[in-house]
This record gives C-alpha cells, structure tokens and sequence, in this order.
C-alpha cells in the first residue's frame, strides 16, 4: 500500500465501489481490546467490501469514538469462530504501524503507554493487534470474512482459550496496579526500616536508612551493610553443597571476642576467657564440619577479612583425593621494610622497628584508615611476624608459573589510572595451577585479606588459633586435645588487590568474599599467588552502587502495599560506568598531634627501643592531574618520638581547602567531633522520570557536568 495514494474514508461508504463486489455484514460485539486497554462498543461491528467500522465509548471517558479500518491496512487476521466452551468467538487483526498510530490518536492512548499488546509476542515491530470479542459469528458471517481477508488463520477453542487467560491475567495485573498508592520517594534523612533480610525466618538483618546512605561515596561501609551483603552471598553465590560446608560470622564475632569483660570464672586462662564470651555463638554449629569459617574483621576503623580453611584436617592432603602428603617446609616471616600505599602516597619505614618487627603503633596501616579514635584496647593473643608463613616459603607450583604483578607500589590513585591497569595486566586464575609431579593440596591455614597490606596481622592470627583451641575442647570432648599452632594452622597474609582510596576497605572485604568462592583457590600450597590481579578496579568501585540497586530490589520483592524508591545518593558510578568530576582533587597530608592523657605509659608506644623511628612520604611518579594541574602530592619527612605521646594521622586535604579526616564506620569524624555526612546530589523539577531504583547523578559545581568512562572489564 503507498501511504501517499491512502486516503482514509468511511469503509461503509460503498458507492465507489462496483455492485458485484459489493458486500456488508454486521456483527454483535461484546468489547475490543488493545491490551492492556478495554473499549465498550455501542454498535454492531460492521465488516464490509472496504474494511472494518468499530464503534464505542472511550475508556473512563464519556467520549464516542469510530475507527475506520481499511482492509489493506490488515496484514494478518487470527479467528476462531467456533462458540465451543471454553473460548468465545473472537477475531484479531495485526495492523500496519500506521494504522496503529490512527487507532491509538483515535483512542486517545497516553504516549507514556504502550499502545501495542503486552504479554503477546509481536511478529515484527510494524505489527499491532487489535482483538474483537464477539458473542457468535454466523457461518455467512465468517464467509465474508474468510473472502475479505486474504491471510486468516484459523485457531483450535483451546489456542483461543490461551489467549482469553492471558488477556484476564493481564488486567488482573493492572487492576492490581491500580488499586496499589502511587511510589514514594525517601529521602536520605529519614528514619525509617528499609528492608529484614532474610524476610523470613531467624537472624534477620534489619537494613535502615542511616545504613544504606553509608554506601555514599568516600563513606565507610558500617557492619549492617557487611554483614546484609555477606548473607545475601551465602544465600545466593554459594551453591548449596558448599555453602553448607561454609560458616560466616558475623562483624561483631571478632569484636566480642577480643572485648575485655570480667570473666565467670576467673582461673581460666586467656585464650579461656576469649572463648568464653563467643561460647554461645556456635550452640547449633559444629564450625570443625566446615571446610571455610568467614570472620571479617574490624580494627580502627580498617575492615579486613580472615578465613579459616579446613579446620577439620589434621594436615595437608590431596586436593581431589584426600590423600596424606608431606608438610610444605615453611620460610618464616622476618622483620623487614613494608611499604603501605594509598593511592600516590607511598609510607616507608627508614630504621628499627618495634619488637617482634612490626611499626611503632601509631604508624601502622590501621592508623592510616583510622580516625584517631581511641577505642578500648583489644584482648588478643600474643603473635609475632615470625608464626606468619613467607612469601619465600618452597612451593614446587608457584615456581613453575609466572610471577604476579605487584601492584602494592603501582596502584595510581587516578581511576582511569588505575584501569588502564588492569585492563593492560589480564586477572588471573583464582588458584595455584599445580604441576603433573606436585599435586594440589588443601590443608589447614588461616588466610589473611587485607586491602591495605603491610600491617601485622600475626596478632589477629594467634587469637583465632586459641580460639580454634578451646572450641575443640569444648565441641570434641571425647576426642584428643588439639592445639592448633603455627606449624598445623599456619597463618598467610595473601597479596590481594588493594584499595588506593582510604574508605573502601569494606567493599574490598566484600569482593575478597564474593570472590574467593566464585573463583575459588585450587590449590592451598603457600605462599598462594596469583590473586594480585583477582579483579579490577571498576569491579569493587561500583559495588556501592550494585549494593544499593539490589536493596532497592529485595524491597520491592518485599513490599506488596505501596513500593518506597530509595533517595539519591552520589555513587562513584553510574550504571556501572566510572563517574569523573574534573574539579575535584585530593591529596594527603600527615598532621602531628601532641600528647594524649589516655596514652598508656606502658604500651609499645613508650617502649625505649622504639624511639627516634623516621617516616618518609614518598609520591609515585607523579603525572599531571585532571584539568592539566600537577598532582598535589609532597615529600614529607618527620620523626615519631614515641615517649613524647606523638602520633601521626594521615588527613585528606578536600578541594574548597578544608581538611577532614576519614568517616569510621558510622560516619562520625573524631577530628572535630562532628558528622561527616555524604553529599547528597539534588535532582531536577522533572526527575520524576527518573528509572526507579537506579540512581542518577547531577553534575556538580559551576564547571560543568560529570564525565562518564566506559571501563571494559
């Protein structure tokens, strides 16, 4: 048909049209339907030698409407014709896209609504489908219609009946909808319940407002978010054989148990008194049937994850088979120089170091995440760097395979920096390929993740093996004593990606889990390589937003009265796309304070061997920063004398010239007692269009807009 030669008429105006072709037949019409719409007709259906005339009233209005459908504008009819129960007679017609349109103006169908069928499946994007539902269809009846057009096919009353439920269930559907109270926009400051997770059944996590608007960018993930994303891991990414033979605690199992009470019983050692307080957490759980034990770990503010493996094995064995093999004959770590980087910033110890060769306290990784609080002193076991496995222990595998990258002194503070990193360097295998001569093993370890490494953790490691201790005693009463020591739990600080920001500690926690059972370890022979590049940067940078999407989903699962969209938050990504804001820089300063009334004369700080211990700040080589401006990044050099109470916290100077130091978990700032609260992006007077539950960000600042880069994973 040429759209220039139609001219639309009236099909039941048949005098240009010769005698002998001439025909008209009239149908009962009980309604047509252009789903999800209904339409009430208000005369017989009339089908003619021209075309179709339908008439009615238009829906929820007091409107008459009459369609004039000319026959060549009809490109397939689907009938059936037959009044045998279940389906009554109904006819449809798939129209041309330009008689949609004139059926759709002449319908007065809103723009923002599909005018097509919903819950069909369309032939081609030209094709529409209009429904007539008849009370009977007459055998002349269906002559005429059978010679008018040339493509009807015929279906059986039970095709028919399918397509009669689909179109109850779709406005069941709608009705449903209707009768639901329009969404409702949160807004950040609102002290409201968002989510239970899970909704039913024991344990459920409550997630609140306070706790999704930490997911903000540059804000601290607090422990709600830790342990909601860790659950929802468990329940859904770990298969079900496994995830019975996985235990998570939660982020307040390391806290009770390292958190002095006055014990019951007060002849118990130590490691008793530990143990004592965390009894009860494993009443109905026997954590020596697990293969994994998740503990994720808070310590001044800093979230780092420890993983216990194969506390039921007495020793190394075969991977696949479970056979005995020989111990791996470990290299113990010493007391060396440990670079801690954060973006550009490099922290380099240049002399002697404390006893057991670890930094002076206040210049640990620990006091570089953390906020100057003084939190209680922790009740931990005594370790020393020397029970932690070398990253030079002898493993017949890992010599075989390429050396990983570093990037511990690589890692660019600048984003698009840092993909081009990790787009140039391939992620490897989560695993240690083993040879034909040296089989892959497990054997019991406790497994250290940490995104800012260089830290001691042998402190962290000792108290889980008395902890391992005393709940043998308790859970295998009957069996032999078992002491679980650095020679059959050893302990094994694994190079992993690392943050080169000084907020995302949690969101590095959460990828090492998600991780370490999507890709997981193959083969437990230490030291374990290869996890350097076990993800990119773009992966971990845009959980925040992939964790608040999948809030927002579980509540609208949950929620089946009136559906509440989450507020605005800015996201260092935007439906997965890295966010730039070329006005924005940040560097690092180191700020000393002066002495502190609550230091402890007789903790390591005031130890004489730890006096007159030198610092260097050095910057990476430096490139020019956004906007052509040099990076702002200093040499700085200064020296801790531990007796007179100094200590050093790293700040981060802000682009309007203000220095803040880093949220905790909470979102509190200690330097000036205050709450840094996430900046909250303002939408437009129209963003009522806004897709719901995705967030959408408005550009900042007099400069301009956002930049948006693609990061191909």
């Amino acid at each position: 048909m040429n759209d220039e030669d139609f001219t639309r008429g009236d099909v039941t105006d048949l005098t240009d049209v010769a005698e002998t072709e001439q025909f008209s037949v009239s149908l009962r019409c009980s309604c047509v339907r252009l789903v999800p719409y209904r339409f009430e007709i208000t005369e017989p259906v009339c089908f003619t030698s021209k075309g179709v005339r339908i008439s009615g009233v238009l829906q929820d209005k007091d409107e008459k409407f009459e369609l004039h459908i000319h026959k060549q504008e009809v490109i397939k009819v689907i009938a059936h014709f037959g009044n045998v129960e279940p389906a009554q007679p109904l006819v449809t017609l798939y129209l041309l896209k330009t008689c949609a349109e004139y059926v759709k103006t002449q319908l007065k169908l809103p723009d923002d609504q599909p005018h097509d069928q919903v819950g069909f499946k369309t032939h081609s994007f030209h094709t529409r489908r209009l429904i007539l539902l008849f009370d009977s269809v007459t055998m002349s009846a269906r002559g005429i219609i059978k010679s008018m057009f040339s493509c009807v096919d015929e279906i059986s009353s039970t095709d028919a009946a399918e397509i009669l439920e689909r179109i109850a269930d779709s406005d069941r559907k709608t009705q449903d909808k209707s009768s639901q109270p329009p969404p409702r926009q949160l807004r950040a400051d609102e002290q409201v319940s968002l989510l239970m997770y899970p909704p039913k059944g024991t344990g459920s996590l409550c997630i609140r407002m306070e706790d999704y608007v930490c997911l903000t960018k540059e804000s601290y993930l607090n422990d709600i978010i830790i342990d909601f994303y860790l659950l929802w891991l468990r329940n859904t990414l770990i298969p079900e054989p496994q995830r019975e033979r996985t235990h998570i605690f939660s982020t307040f199992f390391y806290k009770r148990l390292t958190t002095l009470t006055r014990p019951a019983d007060m002849k118990q050692t130590a490691a008793q008194k530990r143990h004592a307080r965390v009894q009860k957490w494993t009443k109905v759980v026997d954590i020596f049937d697990k293969d994994f034990i998740i503990v994720p770990i808070n310590e001044q503010s800093h979230w780092f994850l420890a993983i216990i493996c194969f506390p039921n094995l007495k020793g190394p064995v075969t991977f696949d088979t479970n056979q005995p093999v020989e111990p791996q004959h470990l290299k113990r770590a010493r007391g060396k120089k440990v670079s801690l980087q954060i973006g550009n910033t490099t922290i380099t110890p240049l002399t002697k170091r404390g006893e057991g060769g670890q930094l002076p306290a206040a210049l640990t990784a620990d006091n570089v995440c953390r906020i100057a609080d003084d939190e209680s002193e922790r009740d931990e076991a005594e370790g020393d760097d020397s029970d932690m496995a070398s990253e030079d222990s002898e493993n017949s595998n890992s010599a075989k395979e390429p050396a990983a990258t570093p990037t511990s002194t690589t890692t660019p503070s600048n984003p698009s920096q840092s993909n081009s990193n990790s787009q140039s360097t391939p992620s490897g295998p989560a695993r240690n390929i083993a040879s034909d001569d040296v089989p892959a093993v497990k054997q019991p370890l406790i497994l250290i993740f940490d995104s800012l490494a260089g830290a001691s953790r042998s402190r962290v490691v000792a108290t889980l093996r008395d902890y391992l201790t005393c709940e043998y005693r308790v859970k295998k009463p009957d069996a032999q004593a078992h002491v679980f020591n650095k020679d059959n739990m050893p302990g094994h600080c694994v190079k992993v990606p690392q943050q080169n920001n000084f907020t995302d500690c949690g969101l590095y926690l959460l990828q090492y889990v998600e991780q370490f059972f999507s890709e997981p370890i193959r083969d437990y022979r230490l030291p374990i390589k290869q996890l350097t590049n076990w993800f990119d940067f773009l992966t971990v940078t845009k959980k925040r937003e992939d964790i608040a999407n999948l809030i927002q989903q579980l509540m609208d699962e949950g929620n089946q009265q009136q559906r509440h969209i989450l507020p605005v938050i800015e996201f260092p990504t935007l439906n997965g796309q890295l966010v730039e804001y070329p006005e924005d820089t940040e560097s690092a300063e180191f700020e000393e304070e002066e002495g502190h009334d609550d230091d402890d004369p007789n903790s390591e700080l005031h130890d004489d061997n730890n006096t007159g211990t030198d610092m260097e700040v050095d910057p990476v080589n430096e490139e020019p920063a956004q906007g052509g401006k040099p990076a702002a990044v200093a040499t700085v050099t200064t020296t801790a004398t531990a007796t007179t109470g100094k200590r050093f916290v790293l700040k981060r100077r802000l682009q309007n010239g203000s220095v803040s130091s880093p949220s905790n978990g909470n979102g509190e700032a200690s330097s000036n007692g205050g709450i840094l609260m996430p900046q909250l992006v303002s939408t437009a007077a129209g963003s009522a269009g806004v897709s719901p539950g995705v967030a959408h960000l408005a550009p900042r600042g007099p400069s301009g807009g956002l930049k948006i880069r693609k990061i191909e994973p």
